[in-house]
């Protein structure tokens, strides 16, 4: 079993806030077409002005992120670079493709599919920050940023001295996407409003989000925010499956469901993956709070990390939103956190944190 690692700073763009905002989901916005793009923050602090005119949305957002992470931390080389993402840069993939077809593959420029491929993020950090380090990226559709801090977990594991990971997640949605997956019933027709969206979790489909989310982890519990215990992931899993990962998670850091003061589910509005949310829902203990958040950021391979920066906001505030909420529980304080996603495809992952004894 691995040792705990401790996340010392959480930084995000979402379609509700992002790094720039102050307060917690205090300023929320809402769609009726079943997308939430997110809010930009302004990137020149982070990105050369030069450079951000050739850049996609994504290479902004994910690039600025990590580095808003890392000054949080009051880190500038981090030993490691581990991200995850489920589709990369769709803009720039698509621009690719669509110059390739109008100048029948001649005399193509490089940029788009140099910033295509899905490591172009990890490179501009690496580059930004100096870093010749281990350098990762997991593509694996609902599990990417769970593989990644995994990876970052096993990282900081493999040494006693003192060292820093930059782990984090990025996906963006195109109008094309959209098209495409509507055609295999991913969105909920009609869209209702974004913030109702789990009203309407008798039908199936979901709405479409986006986002980014970075964390600089260290094997060192000072000025942590929180610490990482264990996360398990599955695929093609049950509901008595789910139910036995998330008590196998909790006995590895010898703790049951009693000891949870949070859960966060993953759901969605799909009916056809509410099964587990259910089973989840009634084994809770009557003191636990239930809380939710993809009605806040849409549905996208890297969801969760939008589940882990809400957790380090509540281990921060000792609050949960009542926008956030399903049902309030009765605990002092907020010590344990579950997060237990079921994405689209049929994957879930279990991910424990603990407040940090600082």
């Amino acid at each position: 079993m691995m040792k705990p690692v401790y996340i010392l700073s959480a930084s995000i763009v979402s379609p509700q806030q992002h790094y720039e905002h102050e307060g917690f989901l205090d300023d929320l916005k809402s769609s009726h077409d079943g997308t939430l793009y997110i809010t930009e923050p302004n990137y020149r602090q982070y990105i050369n002005p030069v450079a951000i005119r050739r850049m996609s949305k994504l290479l902004k957002m994910g690039i600025s992120c990590g580095m808003n992470a890392l000054k949080q931390a009051g880190i500038e080389k981090p030993d490691a670079i581990i991200t995850g993402t489920g589709r990369g840069s769709m803009v720039d993939t698509e621009q690719f493709l669509l110059d390739m077809i109008k100048m029948e593959e001649e005399a193509l420029t490089p940029t788009s599919f140099i910033q295509s491929t899905y490591n172009s993020v990890n490179g501009w950090l690496a580059l930004q920050t100096k870093s010749n380090g281990y350098n990762q990226t997991y593509v694996n559709r609902g599990t990417s940023l769970e593989l990644s801090l995994f990876d970052t977990q096993m990282f900081l594991n493999e040494t006693n001295e003192k060292s820093y990971v930059l782990a984090g997640c990025f996906d963006e949605i195109t109008p094309d996407y959209i098209k495409v997956k509507q055609k295999v019933g991913y969105w909920k027709q009609p869209s209702p409003n974004s913030l109702y969206l789990l009203n309407n979790s008798a039908t199936p489909g979901t709405i479409a989000g986006e986002g980014a989310a970075f964390f600089t982890l260290s094997n060192n519990s000072d000025n942590a925010i929180c610490s990482l215990q264990s996360l398990q992931m599955l695929q093609d899993a049950g509901v008595d499956e789910v139910r036995d990962a998330v008590n196998t998670t909790l006995s590895q850091s010898s703790l049951s469901l009693n000891d949870i003061d949070v859960i966060i589910c993953g759901m969605n509005g799909d009916i056809r993956q509410q099964a587990v949310y259910d089973a989840i829902i009634a084994g809770s203990p009557s003191h636990t709070t239930i809380a939710a958040f993809k009605h806040l950021c849409g549905e996208y391979d890297t969801s969760s990390g939008f589940a882990v920066w809400m957790a380090t906001e509540f281990f921060s505030t000792q609050q949960v939103p009542d926008i956030l909420l399903l049902k309030k529980g009765n605990h002092a304080n907020i010590k344990n956190v579950l997060i237990v996603n079921h994405y689209i495809l049929n994957s879930t992952s279990v991910i424990l944190l603990q407040a940090s004894l600082q």
